[in-house]
């Protein structure tokens, strides 16, 4: 059953994902049913499962051959690489799913604290009191990604806060928080990404020797009104995990002037 919390392209995605692993959903030779027979089969539009499919595809799961068909990637087989894009504000347990429908998130601490050194991304006081989660996120049985989210108390209604943080454990992503606990959606965030160097405490939690090369994430989420509504800080495995994502030209507004000292690509 296609589940409502994720987006309906994505849900698909999960569950054509699932049918793979179990190995119900391609025919011979790894050929997966065409989209009408998806879109009947899941009960929803041509349109979505084309979206679906394209996140797979742009996962490495499956490969799209125009005017054939789509088919399994044979080469995923044995590989816990996690690969996903940035163009999405996917929730990362649906992220890792995209390569692993076994994936799985270990809660590791979740309290109520001052805000501290994060005050200054969600412009409240370092006194004011915040809520954190921190989570490790495995596929395949290896850690991939280690996330901590901090959502300032103040978002918190008011007949939540006394189970604050039971209510942050149980639902699945920080997004699902701010919506069902704090009534607030998230617009946009804006992502600072960085190489760096795994020390002693990351490298215990991610299973990796010291300095191995992880992508360090730092990112803030806001409201439609420009409203900073949580932080984050995310780990990700450099060796486990790959990001891609697609790049569109721009378009150039309005006549070029010919003789304007300007020169474009022809």
């Amino acid at each position: 059953m296609v589940r409502r919390t994720a987006s309906l392209a994505q849900q698909v995605a999960h569950e054509i994902l699932s049918e793979i692993e179990t190995g119900t959903m391609a025919r011979e030779g790894g050929l997966l049913p065409s989209e009408a027979e998806l879109s009947q089969h899941f009960g929803v539009s041509r349109a979505t499962v084309r979206e679906a499919l394209s996140r797979l595809d742009l996962a490495g799961v499956v490969i799209r051959r125009q005017g054939v068909g789509t088919y399994i990637n044979s080469r995923r087989n044995g590989s816990a690489a996690v690969r996903g894009w940035f163009d999405d504000a996917t929730a990362l347990m649906d992220f890792v799913r995209t390569a692993d429908s076994g994936a799985r998130a270990n809660i590791i601490e979740c309290h109520v604290r001052q805000a501290g050194e994060v005050a200054r991304h969600l412009e409240i006081a370092a006194s004011a009191p915040v809520v954190a989660i921190e989570k490790l996120f495995l596929s395949e049985n290896h850690p991939v990604i280690h996330c901590v989210n901090v959502v300032s108390l103040s978002l918190v209604e008011a007949n939540s806060v006394a189970d604050v943080c039971a209510r942050f454990e149980a639902v699945e992503s920080t997004y699902e928080f701010l919506d069902q606990v704090c009534h607030r959606r998230v617009h946009h965030q804006q992502s600072e990404i960085r190489a760096v160097a795994a020390n002693e405490q990351m490298a215990r939690l991610l299973d990796c020797p010291p300095c191995t090369a992880l992508l360090r994430v730092e990112e803030v989420g806001y409201s439609s009104e420009l409203q900073p509504v949580f932080y984050g800080l995310n780990h990700f495995r450099g060796d486990l995990v790959t990001f891609r994502q697609v790049r569109h030209p721009a378009l150039t507004i309005g006549p070029i002037s010919v003789g304007s000292g300007c020169e474009g690509a022809a």
